[in-house]
This record gives C-alpha cells, sequence and structure tokens, in this order.
C-alpha cells in the first residue's frame, strides 16, 4: 500500500516510551489537558526570496597600508542579524565579515580618516566599529535604547556623530574616551535626524518627515536652523549632504533636487532638478569638481566656480551610495580613479584621465533571505510573497508543484488585489499600483507595465477590494503625514479618483465589499516619523460611486487598527482588531458580537491580522503571531501554529499560507496531524488501553485488548496492530495510520482530525458527527461501512 506523509514517532517524547502491562489511565501518569487534533499540518517551505545581498548605506575607507576598502553592513532578517564586510577594491576580494550579535539593518556608517576606523550603526540602536586588519568587530553597545541609529559621519578630529529615530536627535561619540553625549532633537517635532556632515566646527543635520537644515555649534551645543528655499517648505526629507569647500550640498525629497547652499553668504546659489541616487562626490584632486547622477544623463561633473555640470560619458546602471577617490595602483587607472558603491553590493569605477571603468560584483558577499511583507493569492492558482525592500523582486509559489519563481524588479510590496486574471499589487514608496496579467509572461516594465501613482501624499497601498469595474485600495500616508486614502482605479482607462480622509487622521488598512458598498477598517496611524491624534480604529461604510462615507463606528472601544474584514455567506461582516473579533451586520449598521479571542497586540497598521473563511466553515486568523482556527457558531478557538506568524493567504485546495519573518509556511489540510505525545506505547501490550485525556501514541505497538478514547483525548496509532475494538465517542482525534484492528472501529462526535489511512480492519466500522470530516484513505475493511468512513 502506498503510504501518505507518515513521519515517524519514534523519535517523539522518548523519556515517555512506556510499555505498559495495565491501562494507561492506572499508569501513574498525569493526564494532560485535552488537545485536539486539528485537521492538518504545518509545512515550511523554506525562503521565497533568498540571498539577498542588500547594503542600505555603505562607506569607503582604506586599510593601514593605503589598500582601498569598501564596506557593507548587509541587511538580516528577524532570525538573522546583519553582517559586516570589507572588499578590498584594488582586488574586489571580500577581506572580512562577520555576522553581527544583534541588528537586522542599517543606515549608517562612516569611515574616520582620524583613526582608520569604520563606525556603523543600527536601526535597532546597535553601534560598531572595525578597523582594518582587526579579527572581530567591536560592540560599542547601545548608546541610548529607544533610539534607531539612522545617519553617522566622523569629524575630521575624530568624533563621531550620529542622527537617531524617534526622537530625531544628535549624538557624538568620543573614541578616544568611549563617551557617548546626547545632544538632543535637532529641530523641534522631527523624528528623524536623517543626513549628517560634519566639519571642525559644527555639524549640519538634515531632517525628517519634513525637509528641515539646522547646524550645530560644536563649541556652545546650539542648533541654528537655515530655511530651505520657499518651494521646498513641504518636502520630506534632507536625505542627503556632502560639503565641498564652502558649499552644502543638499538633497531633498521627494522632487531629489539638489540645493546648493553657500555656508559662507548663507544664500542658495544653486539648484539641479531631479537627480539620481543617494549621494554626491567629494571633490576632485582639483578641488573643482564634484560627481554625482542624472539618471538621462548618467554621471556629471559639477563646476564648484561655476555652478554648471555636465556628463562625463560614465552612465553605471546603479545609483550612487557612496563616493571616494581611489588609487587603485593599475596603470590603466592612473592617479586618482573615482568608486562608486551601490547598495546591492556593486562597486563601480571610473578613471578621469582614460575614462576606462571596472565593475566588482556582488557575487562574494554574503547576504540573507528577504524579510515577507505581504502574501497574496493569485488569479492564476498561485500564491505571491512580497518582500522589505526587495532588490530581487517578489515571488510565485506554485502550489501544484512546490516550485518557487523569482519575479524580478517588483519592489517591496504592501499588498495585493485581483481582478479577472490579472494581480494587482501596491509598491512603496509612493503608492504605485502595478498591473500583471498572470495568463502572460512576466516582463516588468511591460507585463506590469508602469505603475500608476495615488497622489495626495498616499505612500503604501496596502488593501484591495474589486467592486465593479474598478478596484478599491487602502493606503497609508507618506512618513510624517496624516490621514491615508480610499482610491478607485479603474483598470480599463487608468484614472484613479482619491478620497483622502474618509476617516480623519486615519489610514485604511483593510477593506471589503458587498451589494456594491465599500467596508473599510482603519489604523489611527500616519506615515512612520508622526504621532497619531486619533485614539481608536474605525469601521466606515462608503458608496464607491462618490466617495461619500455612510457610516463610520468604533467596533472595539480602544482598538489601534481594525483589520483582515470578510463576509460570511450570510452577509455578515467579520473582523479582528487588537485581538478582538466582532461581528456587524450591514442591514442595521451595528456590531453584533465583540469578544477579545487572542491575545492583544498592536502594530503599526496591523497588517500582520488577516481573516479567512474556508469551505469546511471555520473561520482562520492570524492575530497575536499566531494562526488561529474559530468555530464561527461557538466563537471556540483553536491555536494551529504560533511564534511570530503573519499575513494569510489560501489557494485553490484551501490551503493557508503565513509568514514567519523571510520564512514561508503552509498549513496543508492535506496532511496528516501530528499531535505531541503525552504518553507512548510500544511494543506488546496486553490489556485494555484507555485513554482518558491528553494525546496517546501507539508506535509500533501490539495491543491485546480494546481502545476506548475518552471525550477530549487524542489516539494517535502508527504501525500497530489492535487485537479488539477500538472506541472513540467525543474525541480530540483518532488516527489510525498503518493499523491493523481485529474488531471493529467506531468513532463518533469527534471534535479534531479522524484520520483512516493505510488501516485493515477486520470488522465493521462505523463514522457519525465528526467534525472535521475524516480523512480516509487506504482503508480495508471486512464488514460493514457505516456514515462518514465510507471511502470516495
Amino acid at each position: 500500500m502506498t503510504r501518505l506523509n507518515r513521519p515517524s514517532l519514534a523519535a517523539v517524547a522518548a523519556a515517555l516510551v512506556l510499555s505498559l502491562t495495565v491501562p494507561v489511565a492506572d499508569a501513574g501518569t498525569t493526564p494532560a489537558a485535552p488537545r485536539a487534533a486539528v485537521a492538518g499540518a504545518e509545512e515550511s517551505l523554506g525562503y521565497p526570496i533568498e540571498g539577498r545581498v542588500l547594503s542600505q548605506e555603505q562607506s569607503q575607507g582604506a586599510d593601514a597600508e593605503g589598500r582601498p576598502q569598501a564596506y557593507w553592513v548587509t541587511a538580516g532578517n528577524e532570525e538573522t542579524p546583519g553582517m559586516f564586510q570589507a572588499t578590498d577594491v584594488r582586488s574586489g576580494e571580500v577581506v572580512f565579515a562577520e555576522r553581527l550579535p544583534a541588528g537586522v539593518n542599517s543606515w549608517a556608517s562612516t569611515f574616520s580618516a582620524a583613526d582608520g576606523t569604520v563606525y556603523f550603526g543600527m536601526t535597532e540602536g546597535q553601534l560598531y566599529s572595525w578597523t582594518p586588519g582587526d579579527d572581530a568587530v567591536t560592540d560599542l553597545g547601545v548608546p541610548f535604547p529607544g533610539e534607531g541609529i539612522w545617519r553617522l559621519d566622523a569629524a575630521p578630529d575624530g568624533i563621531v556623530y550620529g542622527g537617531t529615530y524617534p526622537g530625531g536627535e544628535l549624538f557624538s561619540f568620543d573614541p578616544a574616551t568611549g563617551e557617548f553625549v546626547n545632544h538632543g532633537q535637532a529641530v523641534p517635532g522631527e523624528t528623524y535626524a536623517r543626513t549628517l556632515e560634519a566639519d571642525e566646527t559644527g555639524v549640519w543635520v538634515g531632517t525628517q518627515p519634513r525637509a528641515r537644515l539646522t547646524r550645530f555649534d560644536r563649541a556652545s551645543g546650539a542648533f541654528t536652523q537655515v530655511a530651505l528655499p520657499e518651494q521646498y517648505a513641504t518636502h520630506e526629507v534632507v536625505y542627503d549632504m556632502t560639503l565641498a569647500r564652502d558649499y552644502l550640498l543638499l538633497r531633498v525629497q521627494p522632487s531629489n533636487d539638489l540645493l546648493v547652499y553657500d555656508t559662507g553668504s548663507g544664500e542658495f546659489v544653486n539648484i539641479v532638478p531631479g537627480i539620481s541616487g543617494r549621494a554626491i562626490s567629494a571633490p576632485d584632486p582639483s578641488g573643482r569638481y564634484v560627481y554625482f547622477r542624472i539618471a538621462s544623463q548618467g554621471v556629471v561633473a559639477y563646476d564648484l566656480d561655476t555652478h554648471t555640470y555636465a556628463p562625463v560619458g560614465w552612465g553605471p546602471n546603479a545609483f550612487p551610495g557612496s563616493w571616494a577617490w581611489v588609487d587603485l595602483a593599475d596603470p590603466d587607472f592612473p592617479g586618482l580613479s573615482l568608486v562608486m558603491t551601490y547598495y546591492y553590493g556593486r562597486i563601480y569605477v571610473w578613471n578621469p584621465q582614460t575614462r576606462k571603468t571596472r565593475y566588482i560584483g556582488e557575487a562574494d558577499l554574503q547576504g540573507a533571505p528577504n524579510t515577507i511583507t505581504t502574501l497574496g493569492s493569485g488569479p492564476d492558482g498561485g500564491v505571491y510573497v512580497g518582500a522589505f525592500l526587495s532588490p530581487p523582486g517578489m515571488a510565485r509559489f506554485d502550489p501544484d508543484t512546490g516550485a518557487t519563481t523569482l519575479l524580478a524588479g517588483s519592489g517591496q510590496i504592501e499588498g495585493f488585489g485581483t481582478y479577472g486574471d490579472h494581480l494587482v499589487f501596491g509598491r512603496y514608496p509612493s503608492a504605485g499600483l502595478l498591473d500583471y496579467d498572470t495568463t502572460q509572461p512576466w516582463s516588468n516594465g511591460t507585463n506590469p507595465g508602469p505603475p500608476v501613482a495615488i497622489a495626495d501624499e498616499q505612500d503604501r497601498p496596502q488593501a484591495f477590494v474589486q467592486v465593479g469595474d474598478v478596484l478599491a485600495v487602502g493606503s497609508v500616508p507618506k512618513s510624517g503625514r496624516l490621514g491615508g486614502a480610499l482610491s478607485l482605479w479603474d483598470p480599463a482607462t487608468g484614472e484613479v479618483v482619491t478620497h483622502r480622509n474618509v476617516v480623519p487622521d486615519q489610514s485604511v488598512v483593510s477593506l471589503a465589499e458587498r451589494d456594491g458598498l465599500l467596508y473599510g477598517g482603519t489604523s489611527i496611524n500616519g506615515g512612520y516619523g508622526i504621532d497619531p491624534v486619533a485614539t481608536e480604529a474605525e469601521l466606515f461604510v462608503a458608496d464607491p460611486a462618490t466617495g461619500d462615507v455612510l457610516d463610520r463606528i468604533v467596533p472595539v472601544p480602544g482598538g489601534r487598527a481594525v483589520n483582515g474584514l470578510t463576509f460570511d455567506d450570510d452577509g455578515v461582516l467579520w473582523g479582528v482588531s487588537d485581538g478582538t473579533l466582532f461581528t456587524y451586520d450591514p442591514g442595521t449598521r451595528a456590531v453584533t458580537r465583540s469578544e477579545r479571542l487572542f491575545p492583544r497586540s498592536t502594530s503599526m497598521y496591523g497588517h500582520d491580522r488577516q481573516l479567512y473563511f474556508r469551505a469546511d466553515g471555520y473561520l482562520y486568523v492570524t492575530s497575536s503571531g499566531s494562526l488561529w482556527r474559530v468555530d464561527p457558531s461557538t466563537w471556540a478557538t483553536t491555536e494551529l501554529a504560533s511564534s511570530g506568524v503573519g499575513s494569510l493567504a489560501a489557494d485553490e485546495a484551501g490551503n493557508l499560507y503565513y509568514a514567519r519573518g523571510a520564512a514561508l509556511y503552509r498549513w496543508n489540510f492535506a496532511l496528516r496531524p501530528q499531535p505531541p505525545c503525552d504518553v507512548t506505547v510500544s511494543g506488546p501490550h496486553t490489556g485494555p488501553v484507555t485513554v482518558t485525556a491528553g494525546t496517546t501514541c501507539l508506535s509500533g505497538a501490539d495491543v491485546v485488548g480494546p481502545v476506548q478514547v475518552s471525550p477530549g483525548a487524542v489516539l494517535v496509532a502508527e504501525d500497530s496492530a489492535v487485537r479488539g475494538p477500538v472506541r472513540a465517542v467525543g474525541a480530540g482525534g483518532v488516527i489510525l495510520d498503518g493499523v491493523t484492528v481485529t474488531g471493529p472501529v467506531s468513532v463518533t462526535g469527534s471534535v479534531g482530525a479522524v484520520w483512516l489511512v493505510d488501516t485493515v480492519v477486520t470488522g465493521p466500522v462505523s463514522c457519525f458527527g465528526n467534525d472535521p470530516a475524516p480523512v480516509v484513505q487506504n482503508l480495508d475493511v471486512t464488514g460493514p461501512v457505516a456514515g462518514q468512513c465510507q471511502e470516495d
């Protein structure tokens, strides 16, 4: 006979393996609490987006012999910390690599020429250093608990300055003494000290979520704010800065304009519109030119004397993260060459004399699997996986073949929706909607084509539902802004109609549709970097034709986000908010029941909490880091999976998919349940076996006598023989897998999984009132079969 998904139980609970000669109930073992054997089991599907090399910030320096180096902190994930790595720019070899003790992402790295050391900070707050030649990274601790480090710069005298989030503070570190000093919030109300440029006397600081520029006087400790030109008053961030002679060059977002500020006169003397990339180079050896990239022109040389610029004929397909003037000790690259790093771990070199170039790829750098942001069910039956700051792209998992395909170029995905054969996904930043025809090959730029942007300061399209011929989209605004939006996108025309602040100062993070009306759930949070002003999340009803809000209520007092809205077959709306499940009657527009079923948990947008009604009649919920099954008639809950579960999608067979960090999992209802054993019986056993509570496992057992399973208890029998009847009434689960039973089998009213697989029964089989229905495969019965155990 063919065996189906039957792992051995021999290694389970080895200390409990007993050969009993008396009934289990009399064996002196304290019974465990009843634990139902629910249908299905968890499968690990691995990392759908593997091997990501992403270093959000880079820096360059040299070792003691003057050999140039590039420094990376490649991002990790929830399971794997980030990794510090150093590349020798002359040879292209990775000369040092160490997985960090803590911290996942880094946007802060600087090389101090004063002491020949690279310093780097993590968004989780850790600060590290490494001096070329050291055998290990030095852990400098978490200087300011609760504050992530978002930018670093070393002053000429070796003092290292850092900017933080969410306090927007400027701090300094003295390597000579090990002293940290917090100099306070750089600009009142600004939560990110996003970019820094330190000189002998001061530190320039650029902020987010409002683009503000200030100078810190190192002697007096005072901050002096500098007003940007009027047209940038509503910009979001001063992102990058470089000091070149007496000029401060700063890039602002979202325009990406480069502003040239004369620090002597206190005036802005030039604006270069729409540059591309993170960084502006230091002046060349002549002191006259700095370099940066413009997408349509490639790298350009900016003349600090004339404030004009011209392309140099070098167009690397990347935007710069750091620049350095480097001696390659190579006759093809005489003098100093310009070296540019890119956050995917790549290095580009250009020599201004010979115009020769060199490329060093990322193959030798070590990355980590990409953290999953969201899951979606495609109209083609695939399960789609979006990931954080995803340079590789998104993934498609094929439930039929088990194959995972990488779809390059998708970016960071916040949510998925469908219409017809099309998969639509929302991309961060700038709230782009991309439309993928799943019947045609993936070709980024063509299928899907260029993104359609949601305007009105939106950034994260998270919730999708089709209503008529349009797709409704719920979104979160940009950093530092309150007021998400409900947008209606018409795929036929490309038109987007946006209704912002349908619930004032709240984001729209969940959607459902019924009878032509939209039902939306909100989060009190806006974009990162701003505190909410609302105190309770709401449920609203909107008319998609007009955008008018027809009803607004707080379904769960004190809830910070309403998520995972879904309708049942009777037209009742179900939702979850911070651990509380509720139902809502669209007819009376009232909450009909509300009960906290799960541990209370909060997140910015509650994207980890979703709902799904399966064909078995149960409601499945991801909430509080677990996957739950809820009986909609009794509201009884069963925890299926735990430990950091987030997001939820389903395939056409009704199997459920969820994420833990960077890993994808499936709750496969076709797999045999594997509840842990409280007591294991193996070998010969004479006499009855009575399972009164907990889970009893028969593993390679030969039982001469009856087996009785009491209400709530679980029996798991594998590769065993029972010479007597097997009876279960109201059991928590009954699994017979590879078992020979000489006698009748009767399973009635089980509230957990019932499996009769590869089993021979000499006698009748009777199954009635079991919920869920039994799984019956390769059942060989000598006698009548009654009720649910008749094999198809």
